[in-house]
């Protein structure tokens, strides 16, 4: 399977920050080549995500917010996963536990989060090399001792465990 390495303070593969909307869709069509035979779609663009530009291709996209026609923040989401491997630092962002992936960032960075309790944040930023992490919502395996969590979501336990990784990662400019 081939590798989509996300560069800190530079991109996501051949997707750089700085790159104009024309550079990023030609990069995009390029890296399509990739996986082109498993999978046959053609990439579109969609600018309903205000503030970002979203191209996609089938279930998998990626999210580009540009200033001035320059890219200043590219994103990929975890569909992607199923065509290619996404890594930063050696580690497969997609299939990397959160609480791990966020650990090993911090060994490059400080770390900015959402919410209270860290392991519960849904996004984290990473200023130093300019790396954000994301997910719609946050599960770690203590919720499991909390007797209310437990007997409000035992019908949904499954589908939330989904949440112990990440489903974006977005490089920007400092």
């Amino acid at each position: 399977m081939e590798h989509l390495e996300v560069i800190p303070n530079k991109g996501i593969g051949p997707l750089r920050l700085g790159m104009s909307e024309k550079e990023i869709f030609f990069a995009l069509e390029q890296l399509r080549t990739k996986w082109t035979s498993t999978y046959k779609s053609n990439i579109s663009k969609a600018s309903d995500t205000d503030p970002y530009t979203r191209y996609q291709d089938g279930s998998s996209f990626f999210m580009v917010r540009y200033k001035n026609n320059k890219a200043i923040e590219i994103a990929v989401d975890y569909e992607l996963r199923e065509k290619m491997i996404i890594d930063i630092y050696g580690m497969d962002v997609f299939n990397t536990l959160a609480e791990e992936l966020v650990s090993n960032l911090k060994k490059y960075s400080t770390c900015t989060y959402d919410m209270e309790d860290e392991q519960l944040s849904t996004n984290y930023e990473f200023e130093e090399i300019g790396v954000r992490l994301w997910r719609e919502d946050a599960f770690h395996p203590k919720l499991f001792l909390d007797e209310s969590y437990m007997n409000e979501m035992k019908l949904v336990i499954e589908e939330q465990q989904k949440y112990l990784y990440f489903q974006l990662i977005a490089v920007k400019s400092l």
